[in-house]
């Protein structure tokens, strides 16, 4: 058994949370969509699915994975098997189950860089966010958002300028717009590569690595419990009992 990875680009894979699935244990089947990979036909050996981000936008039904893809992710949450989406796993994830997916809209309609996002009373209350704090600086890279979340989803956490910012479905389905796996590696990497996010953002490479220097020590502390609530309360579900938990509440 393994948990499944959906990477859909070069710079936009699993990341900080690969390693710490990794360290509890966990083993992961890793495919590179955008390298070739093919989206398996069945869930069989599989005890969870993590749907990364990437350079595309999830309503383009050009992209040769995109339905095989969606068609797991429908199969997966009606069995129970844990999901996470991220970014545009999320948004992926979002449009499998009946949501709808859309462009920011507007002057300025990115987010890059570290935002604010907030918990909701939903948010603050759910077991994957505890020990979080209720607003925190999270990194954006991103232009589509879920603007219309599944039937029965419950939104979790909210930013100025995007409201889904993490949502949820059931008890095993999971999806956040934000990076939480993102290094300071590949935020230099996004920089880069893709100069055309900073002007949009009207951010200079110089603010972003202030950023960085200010934020991104305590959004690692942040998103290490997140990756702490994911191995041992989400994926997989069968841990819960086999005397691995810890509590996470202290």
């Amino acid at each position: 058994m393994a948990i499944l990875v959906f990477e859909h680009g070069d710079t936009s894979g699993i990341e900080r949370l690969g390693t710490a699935l990794n360290e509890y244990g966990h083993k992961l089947r890793i495919l590179h969509l955008s390298q070739g990979d093919a989206v398996p036909s069945d869930l069989d050996d599989v005890d969870g699915i993590i749907s990364c981000g990437g350079p595309h936008a999830a309503y383009d039904d050009s992209i040769p994975w995109l339905a095989a893809q969606m068609d797991r992710l429908r199969e997966a949450n009606a069995a129970g098997i844990p999901i996470v989406g991220i970014c545009l796993g999320s948004q992926i994830l979002a449009r499998a189950l009946g949501g709808k997916v859309e462009p920011m809209g507007g002057a300025g309609s990115i987010e890059f860089g570290f935002t604010e996002v907030k918990l909701n009373p939903v948010g603050r209350e759910d077991i994957l966010h505890a020990g979080l704090a209720w607003n925190a600086m999270m990194f954006q890279h991103h232009r589509d958002h879920v603007s219309q979340l599944p039937p029965g989803a419950r939104l979790l956490a909210s930013s100025t300028k995007c409201k889904t910012q993490s949502w949820a479905l059931g008890l095993r389905t999971y999806g956040f717009q934000y990076h939480p796996e993102v290094t300071t590696n590949t935020i230099e990497t996004w920089m880069r590569e893709e100069p055309e996010a900073l002007r949009e953002a009207n951010l200079s490479p110089e603010q972003v690595r202030s950023q960085v220097a200010q934020h991104y020590a305590h959004f690692e502390r942040l998103t290490d419990r997140l990756f702490d609530s994911i191995a041992l309360y989400l994926m997989p579900v069968d841990r819960r009992y086999s005397g691995l938990v810890k509590d996470l509440h202290h």
